[in-house]
């Protein structure tokens, strides 16, 4: 990478489901979820950029932003609202998400040595 790969003025939330999102999924339909071996796949979500990225403001961010991204990882599976979980605080979406925050975001795309 070079000096000059450009920074992207934001941080980033990186999004994975839980088992229990997993349960939820096979309680709906079985051949939807992966066996308890796979992975799921990860989201990420690019938020205004902080000078501190604690816990603190990890929180802070998810609290403004939580249901948006509980909808766009619910429907990427089953799009019947209805049958998606309740969350009424962050601490239900916490049981259905793994959150990981970063303060750096780098665009590679235009980097000859990460082109094929």
């Amino acid at each position: 990478m070079s000096e000059n790969a450009p920074f992207i003025d934001r941080c980033a939330l990186i999004v994975r489901p839980t088992w229990k999102f997993a349960e939820w999924l096979r309680s709906l339909e079985d051949e939807f979820v992966p066996d308890e071996h796979s992975v799921f796949s990860q989201t990420v979500y690019l938020v205004e950029e902080s000078n501190l990225f604690d816990a603190a403001a990890t929180a802070g961010v998810l609290e403004a932003c939580y249901h948006d991204i509980a909808a766009n990882e619910f429907s990427g599976w089953w799009t019947d609202e209805s049958d998606w979980p309740q969350l009424r605080s962050l601490s239900d979406f916490l049981q259905y998400f793994e959150v990981s925050p970063s303060e750096i975001v780098v665009d590679l795309a235009g980097e000859e040595s990460c082109d094929n």
